[in-house]
C-alpha cells in the first residue's frame, strides 16, 4: 500500500482489479478541508486514459511489475504479437496499449515487457531507437539555406522530417516521445 504522497510519475497501481500507470500528479489544496490529489492515470489493459481524485492521505496498491525478455514479432490492427523466448509461446497486447510506440518495433528485436500475474501487460519503452532510413528523396541543390527538412521512410515504416543530407542507408536517432529526429548515428 502506498499513500497519495509517495505517488510518482511512472509508478503501478492496482485499482479495481487492473493496472494503471501513473502519468501524472497534482495536488490541489482546499483550505481547511485537507489536499486532494488529481491522478492521471493510463490503464494497461485497455489503454484508456483516466483521472482520478483522492483525498491525501489515501492508501492505494502500489505494485511492481515482473519483467521479462520477449521477440517482437509484427503487429496488425488487433495487436502488437511477442514471442516468449523461454516457451515460444506466443502473447499479444492490445495496439492501443502501445499506441504510437508500436510504429518504432523492428522485427526480431529484443523487448522488456512487464508481466502482472503472469500476464503481458506493457512493454519497457526506449527514450530513442535508431532505425535505418529505406526512403529518401536526393537534396535539391540550392534548398538548403534555412534549415530545409524532407520526409523520409524508415525500415518500420514510420515516416519523419530531416536534414537534406539524410540519405538512404543512413542510421538515424529518433526521439519516441515526440516522434522526432535527434541525429544521425
Amino acid at each position: 500500500m502506498a499513500e497519495t504522497d509517495q505517488f510518482a510519475k511512472g509508478m503501478k497501481l492496482l485499482i479495481d482489479g487492473e493496472v494503471h500507470n501513473v502519468l501524472d500528479r497534482k495536488l490541489k489544496t482546499q483550505g481547511r478541508q485537507g489536499g486532494l490529489i488529481i491522478l492521471k492515470l493510463k490503464n494497461l489493459t485497455t489503454g484508456n486514459t483516466l483521472e482520478k481524485t483522492v483525498k491525501a492521505g489515501t492508501k492505494l496498491d502500489a505494485i511492481e511489475l515482473e519483467t521479462k525478455e520477449m521477440q517482437y514479432l509484427y503487429s496488425n490492427d488487433s495487436g502488437v504479437f511477442f514471442m516468449d523466448m523461454e516457451t515460444y509461446e506466443t502473447v499479444s497486447i492490445p495496439s492501443k496499449v502501445l499506441g504510437d510506440y508500436s510504429k518504432f518495433l523492428k522485427e526480431g528485436e529484443k523487448i522488456l515487457t512487464m508481466l502482472h500475474e503472469g500476464k503481458v501487460v506493457n512493454i519497457r519503452e526506449n527514450p530513442t531507437v535508431d532505425l535505418k532510413v529505406v526512403e529518401a528523396a536526393p537534396a535539391v541543390k540550392g534548398d538548403t539555406a534555412n534549415n530545409a527538412l524532407k520526409e523520409v521512410v524508415t525500415e518500420t515504416g514510420y515516416k519523419v522530417q530531416v536534414p537534406m543530407f539524410v540519405e538512404k542507408g543512413d542510421v538515424v536517432r529518433i526521439n519516441t516521445d515526440s516522434g522526432l529526429y535527434m541525429n544521425r548515428v
